[in-house]
């Protein structure tokens, strides 16, 4: 079955694209993979350091002329599984347009992420890297949440995790070399990253996991439990004493 699209990003409209209904799909590892991600970036910076960072996923990202701020309505757009963008509310943006073109609307993406695929995975490794850091993006990863991995090849050696830095002189991407213990360090996000099992995992510098804000309540909840039952253990001992 072929759907035309009626989405109002510039791209679809002036091509007039058609697309198959399978390319809109996802497996539930991918919808899984990035969702937990989302979450995980979103209680990273939710208001910390006093910085504004938003957590989008599949906005179409456009380049604007630097000289006169205008888009390129030629360029295909892209778009990220998930990115990171600093100085963007995007609830600020509901009933806007809802592309976001880089230079007018704000700075690139700090950080890129693309989830493996089938359908996708060699275009992530081969062709995105050089897309992603034209566009200004300052770090890109891709990893595979799938088990057995989806990736073949080479690219089998790299333990579903790929990352690229955007180097400050020459401008084009180098690629991250991992740690012993198969890690890659985000200067961005001050975290390691590490693939487990489907999840993409983050860790501070020290080795602590981060967490989403769900798991942050949970584990903040327990604490209080624990210290409310030790406060009571100890009333209790003091009572018996007094007795």
């Amino acid at each position: 079955m072929t759907l035309k699209t009626n989405r109002i990003e510039s791209y679809y409209d002036l091509q007039e694209v058609e697309v198959e209904e399978e390319e809109l799909t996802q497996s539930f590892a991918h919808f899984v993979a990035i969702q937990y991600l989302i979450a995980v970036l979103e209680w990273l910076f939710d208001g910390k350091d006093g910085k504004t960072v938003g957590i989008v996923s599949n906005v179409n990202f456009y380049q604007t002329d630097p000289k006169d701020e205008t888009d390129t309505k030629d360029d295909k757009p892209k778009s990220p599984d998930v990115a990171v963008v600093e100085g963007l509310v995007p609830a600020e943006r509901s009933g806007k347009e809802s592309s976001y073109y880089v230079g007018k609307d704000g700075p690139p993406p700090l950080v890129a992420f693309e989830v493996a695929s089938k359908e996708t995975w060699r275009n992530d490794l081969v062709n995105k890297p050089d897309s992603y850091t034209d566009m200004g993006i300052l770090e890109y990863f891709t990893f595979d949440p799938n088990e057995p991995s989806v990736w073949t090849g080479d690219w089998r050696e790299e333990t579903r995790l790929v990352g690229w830095q955007r180097d400050t002189i020459s401008g084009k991407y180098r690629e991250l070399k991992k740690d012993a213990e198969g890690r890659l360090w985000s200067e961005q996000l001050q975290s390691w990253l590490v693939m487990e099992g489907k999840y993409l995992r983050l860790y501070t510098r020290d080795g602590q996991r981060r967490l989403t804000g769900l798991e942050a309540q949970t584990q903040r909840a327990e604490a209080q439990t624990q210290q409310a039952a030790l406060e009571r253990t100890r009333a209790e001992a003091q009572a018996r004493q007094a007795a």
